[in-house]
């Protein structure tokens, strides 16, 4: 009921009956894998974002270059969970037949969870790797900096076995933006020191993030060895920017 609900409403905002089914179950799906920060909580900003054009409800990606097993697409600021469906449906089929394929999508939106696009390839016996960077805002900084740079930048993998897959979400950064957001408008201090405020002192409050200068989100790994953090954030700045030859 959830998902046809937030399906209607992205179909009014302008999105295709398509893309608003793909959008409305993957953030269905993220609150039912206890990612609420990437659930239904997004949807708000989606339809407003359709309704300022700052996504486009319809339309296809661009192919820019394309291999065998390997593509490249331009998205168009087409809506993330559908695009990212579209990618799958692409690479799928070609990695059962050839071993492997890769999609890399540059200038798609919001791309929501990325647990929730795991499961069902796991389940199909193949390993999914999903990789996310947005060159658009910035908001951790390099280990030993006190500048954002880039996003959390998170990483997700699906791992078939012979029972239930194993699926991995997790993010180059200590925490995200949208926790960030949440602990500061409940009122909440987080439970460790997962921010630096502009001078590069660490910090359990969130409020330090909003201030002017900002405050920056921690590397994973925190200010004892958050170089590893920077580290998995470079990799995924590769996997995405780089591949993409975008931001």
């Amino acid at each position: 009921a959830m998902a046809d609900f937030a399906a209607s409403l992205l179909s009014r905002a302008g999105a295709s009956d398509e893309a608003a089914r793909s959008v409305a179950e993957v953030l269905v799906e993220g609150d039912l894998l206890g990612h609420d920060t990437h659930g239904l909580a997004l949807l708000a900003g989606y339809l407003g974002e359709l309704e300022r054009g700052a996504m486009r409800g319809v339309g296809e990606p661009r192919v820019l270059a394309e291999r065998t097993v390997a593509a490249t697409w331009d998205g168009d600021r087409l809506p993330g969970p559908w695009l990212v469906r579209r990618a799958i449906d692409w690479a799928q089929p070609r990695a059962q037949l050839h071993g492997s394929a890769t999609v890399v999508i540059r200038r798609s939106h919001h791309i929501a969870c990325l647990a929730a696009y795991l499961e069902p390839v796991a389940r199909a016996g193949l390993l999914l790797m999903l990789t996310c960077s947005d060159p658009a805002t910035a908001s951790v900084a390099p280990f030993g900096g006190t500048q954002a740079v880039f996003t959390p930048n998170p990483l997700a993998v699906g791992i078939p076995t012979s029972g239930d897959p194993v699926m991995i979400d997790i993010s180059a950064s200590i925490t995200t933006n949208g926790m960030t957001n949440r602990l500061k408008n409940a009122g909440q201090l987080g439970a460790h020191p997962w921010w630096l405020d502009a001078q590069g002192k660490p910090s359990n409050d969130p409020a330090v993030f909003f201030t002017q200068p900002p405050g920056t989100l921690l590397p994973l790994g925190g200010v004892d060895a958050g170089h590893k953090g920077y580290g998995m954030a470079l990799l995924i700045e590769a996997l995405t920017g780089g591949l993409a030859g975008h931001g």
